[in-house]
């Protein structure tokens, strides 16, 4: 977490020196198992992360939105100019504005501020940027004016819509709950909204994080490509809109029969999903008897099956910097640990779960390949998005 000293730091710059202004942290997440589960009603175990955006804020009374991110070109706009414009759809002005809309829509009060962030998120990592943005937005306009009413799930659809819909992002809402709720969840995504239940964590096993550095921000077109696989099977196989609609029973009855719009790559990625939710709900006994043997033999079964079925441990042919190059790595410092590829796929990060006096040779290890500042040490906070002191 970056310290609110420099966010504020950033806001005396961009804005002037002020009185009252308030600073904030919005978290980042980690999908500890359940990877492409959630857009076809699946299983996750989701965490917050340490790493997040902090944000010097203070409201305004001329309905205006300044933004200064440290990095990036400061923007702003006033609240009657919440439509797009041209060129401005995949960027931080189409969340925000995303939001706002779409609180104005469900009858929330919206109103002005000027913010600075800074974050110690890298772009493209995989541990969700833009949830923990859109999720920061969301909260400063429930703080300053909806009297801190909306509720995290109500936060998170909020900012999943404003992804989906303004910023072009066919995401689930994964990533917007593990940025809005603290703590480790497991997460039902098979309803109209999804469940969300919080599981303690306490096993023996420290997380790191590695900062591959291949990025998954231009890769959308990939990883939506698992979701309409996996909606392929469903209405084809079942004559449903996600495979949740079907049992895993039922699935492997009728994989073996052959249909025309089906490919057998489609195939594997259904498999997937079904074996994935099983990994969930194994991961999560394995959390709630604190056995971390067995938790640790889910993250390896479920990397195996990302590579083998998911198929999205790397961009096809190019090993290089690749999630997959990373646990291949990992796997051969981490011990009696476990590593994985984290999030959409093809590029971003490698989570890793570590023996704790292990902890150091592996982290030494693996800075010689990606360099110190690319292996990051972890820890889980236990609330959402929130003021912060300096």
């Amino acid at each position: 977490m970056k310290s609110v000293k420099e966010a504020k730091d950033l806001y005396a710059e961009a804005f002037g020196k002020e009185r009252g202004v308030e600073g904030f942290f919005s978290h980042g997440r980690l999908e500890l198992i359940g990877n492409h589960t959630d857009h076809n009603g699946g299983l996750c175990l989701v965490a917050a992360a340490s790493l997040g955006i902090t944000a010097a804020v203070k409201p305004n009374k001329d309905d205006c939105i300044r933004i200064a991110s440290k990095g990036y070109r400061p923007f702003s706009f006033y609240l009657d100019e919440l439509k797009l414009r041209e060129g401005e759809e995949g960027t931080s002005i189409a969340l925000t504005k995303g939001v706002l809309s779409i609180m104005k829509e469900c009858g929330f009060n919206i109103g002005g501020f000027s913010a600075a962030m800074v974050s110690d998120i890298a772009a493209g990592s995989g541990v969700s940027s833009s949830a923990a943005f859109s999720i920061l937005i969301a909260q400063l306009e429930n703080v300053y004016y909806n009297d801190g009413e909306l509720d995290p799930m109500t936060l998170s659809r909020i900012a999943k819509a404003a992804e989906n819909e303004y910023f072009g992002k066919p995401s689930g809402m994964l990533d917007q709950i593990g940025s809005s709720y603290g703590g480790v969840n497991f997460l039902d995504f098979s309803g109209d909204l999804p469940t969300v239940e919080p599981v303690k964590w306490t096993l023996p096993l420290d997380l790191v994080l590695i900062n591959t550095g291949s990025s998954h921000a231009d890769l959308t077109p990939l990883y939506a490509s698992i979701r309409d696989d996996m909606s392929c099977v469903a209405r084809n196989m079942f004559r449903a809109e996600r495979l949740c609609e079907a049992s895993r029973d039922d699935f492997l009855k009728a994989v073996c029969h052959h249909y025309e719009a089906i490919s057998e790559g489609a195939k594997l990625r259904a498999q997937h999903f079904y074996d994935e939710n099983e990994r969930v709900k194994a991961a999560r006994k394995a959390l709630e008897e604190q056995d971390e043997v067995s938790f640790l033999n889910c993250i390896r079964q479920g990397q195996i099956s990302q590579q083998s079925m998911l198929k999205n441990t790397m961009v096809p042919g190019v090993y290089e910097r690749s999630p997959q190059q990373c646990v291949d790595l990992a796997s051969k410092f981490i011990g009696k640990g476990a590593a994985r590829a984290m999030g959409g796929g093809f590029g971003g990060s490698v989570l890793c779960f570590v023996y704790p006096d292990e902890k150091k040779a592996f982290m030494e290890a693996m800075a010689s390949y990606y360099g110190a500042e690319n292996i990051i040490p972890l820890t889980i906070p236990t609330t959402g998005p929130c003021r912060v002191e300096e």
